[in-house]
């Protein structure tokens, strides 16, 4: 979308991560200045979060926010302002876009819901998808806090993972998904019958998963090509093709739709 003039976000900024991250961009890439509402203590009193006794003091979660801000634009264009109501200045006049994640679209309904009863215009709202963890788990901060992840959403215990491909192509997938995942214990599992390799490649990313973090299936569709299909309890991504050389590709298409970007 064309940028605007201003543009505003807000949230707590625990632990700032790959998900903060993609927020933050975004509400560079639309708006001209930015607008940050940082939650305060007082607010986190009135509202309080799972595992709230660990989240970082306001000054510390301000330093980490001004710091990657820093980084990625000039300070002109930026400004952090504590956040101490549901709203902030999102309701406000002067106010061009709104910027949210996807688990708090909710909020941004809200936002314009109460510019219409006060009579200001109706905002848009930029919805960022969040990005997941290595177990398609979205990164949070409550997970940060926790100790499952951390801030770029790599799991901190080793994953499980479930491994459909055929034995021929077996070696160089388990070495794709070890170029990822390191620390993964890897099972083989057989790939099931069928003609399409894109229909095999779901099923077989279905079956895998059973009893692990992750299915990861890779079936052949002929010379060269393949068809790579990934999904945990939760969430199942959409098959892929690929050509070239196995083990890169495996690699390639495991960490998109995860922790991209500039690490923490």
């Amino acid at each position: 979308m064309p940028r605007s003039p201003v543009a505003v976000l807000g949230g707590t900024f625990d632990r700032l991560h790959v998900g903060h991250a993609a927020l933050l961009a975004t509400a560079l890439a639309v708006g001209h200045t930015v607008a940050v509402g940082l939650t305060t203590a007082a607010y986190l009193r009135a509202h309080p979060k799972p595992d709230g006794g660990r989240i970082q003091a306001y000054a510390v979660r301000r330093r980490a926010l001004a710091r990657w801000l820093r980084r990625h634009a000039p300070a002109a264009r930026w400004r952090i302002v504590p956040l101490e109501n549901r709203f902030g200045r999102s309701i406000e006049d002067g106010i061009d876009v709104l910027v949210v994640s996807a688990d708090t679209a909710g909020g941004g309904a809200a936002v314009n819901r109460e510019r219409r009863r006060l009579g200001r215009p109706r905002i848009p709202v930029v919805v960022v998808p969040l990005v997941l963890a290595d177990d398609l788990l979205p990164v949070s901060s409550r997970r940060i806090r926790a100790g499952t992840i951390d801030r770029n959403g790599r799991r901190r215990s080793p994953l499980a993972v479930g491994l459909a491909a055929a034995p021929s192509d077996r070696a160089a997938a388990v070495r794709g998904v070890r170029d990822v995942f390191p620390s993964a214990r890897i099972r083989a599992v057989p790939l099931p019958p069928g003609r399409s390799a894109r229909a095999r490649a779901v099923r077989a990313a279905e079956r895998a998963r059973r009893g692990h973090d992750l299915g990861v299936a890779v079936v052949r569709a002929g010379a060269g090509r393949w068809w790579f299909a990934e999904r945990s309890a939760a969430v199942a991504l959409s098959p892929r093709p690929g050509t070239g050389a196995l083990r890169a590709g495996v690699a390639r298409r495991l960490r998109p739709g995860r922790a991209a970007g500039k690490g923490f």
